[in-house]
């Protein structure tokens, strides 16, 4: 059995963020709960058992929603550090956790998920106070190094058309507190609503907000492109529910239609199997929908900190998103 490099286990399957194009936001899709401590040891005895997960892994302790929530967040720490595999944690930063030196043992990067940089932008896609949220990272980040820790700080702006102004701003912000900052473009990151998009089924009103906020010409690229033999890299990841259910990627809503089975209960054989062979993933890739949700975050223009060098990136970001307009 192979070991794979990345698995994502959703410890918390609520997220206090209203995003309005994630399957975890405004438009929740069926209710989350939190990992039990002992099913999550389970699922780790199990992972080791297969040797699908190892000391070159990466687990990552997220996937749909906001893993801080999880109100036993330090014992989940404690066993994975029994196990000895290294994680990493992705947050929108709105909770500060109980960070010492166990939280940062085995701990190799927190991801900060921001959606620009300024209240109007919170309030656009987050719905937090902006203050409280670089606050939070301020002190995250404070405490871990404080707690020994020595792993990688990354913000992942999601650019949409209303915060690019906003760029510098965020990267003054990670160059003041020394931590990576990496754009990415914000993109429809809901199942149904991806798919009724590219049937040309999706809500006017949807539609209209949709193409004021994210880049339309991005997305109306990528779903129309010719994928051929496209081989998804979701098969070389592993994403997993807070009920030790096996998705068929960390991309699909959770519910039974999009389960490969069980990592206790079912045959790991079966599952890797039938993730690969099913008509959802068929769809998924001959609809170009794979290829957008795997590569659609590249924000392809490269920002520096030289003025004139980002004028003309926005430019021609502009100029593109006018054509597309017109």
């Amino acid at each position: 059995m192979r070991q794979f490099k990345n698995i994502f286990i959703d410890i918390s399957g609520i997220c206090n963020s209203k995003c309005p194009y994630c399957m975890s936001g405004r438009y929740k899709v069926g209710s989350g709960g939190f990992i039990e401590t002992e099913l999550f040891e389970q699922v780790l005895k199990r992972l080791t058992t297969l040797q699908l997960i190892g000391r070159r892994s990466i687990l990552g302790l997220y996937n749909w929603g906001e893993p801080f929530l999880h109100p036993r967040l330090g014992d989940l720490v404690q066993i994975i550090n029994r196990f000895d595999i290294p994680y990493a944690f992705s947050t929108n930063a709105s909770i500060v956790p109980d960070i010492n030196r166990q939280f940062v043992q085995g701990l190799k990067m927190i991801i900060f998920s921001m959606p620009g940089f300024s209240q109007s932008s919170y309030d656009r896609i987050h719905g937090f106070n902006f203050p409280s949220i670089t606050r939070n990272i301020e002190t995250i980040v404070d405490r871990a190094r404080s707690a020994g820790f020595k792993g990688e700080f990354r913000i992942h702006y999601h650019v949409y058309q209303f915060n690019l102004g906003e760029i510098p701003q965020g990267q003054a912000f990670s160059r003041h507190l020394r931590i990576n900052l990496q754009l990415q473009y914000a993109i429809l990151n809901n199942w149904d609503h991806l798919r009724d998009y590219i049937d040309n089924k999706l809500p006017y009103s949807l539609l209209k907000e949709i193409s004021q906020d994210l880049f339309c010409f991005h997305l109306h690229e990528i779903v129309n492109e010719k994928v051929g033999l496209y081989r998804c890299p979701q098969y070389d990841l592993l994403a997993l529910d807070e009920y030790g259910n096996v998705l068929l990627c960390c991309q699909v809503p959770k519910s039974n239609k999009y389960s490969a089975g069980n990592i206790l209960h079912d045959d790991i054989e079966d599952i890797i199997k039938y993730r690969e062979r099913n008509e959802v993933c068929s769809m998924c890739i001959t609809s170009g929908m794979a290829l957008y949700f795997n590569a659609a975050l590249n924000f392809p223009l490269f920002f520096n900190s030289k003025e004139k060098s980002f004028q003309k990136t926005l430019g021609k970001i502009y100029r593109k998103l006018r054509n597309y307009c017109d």
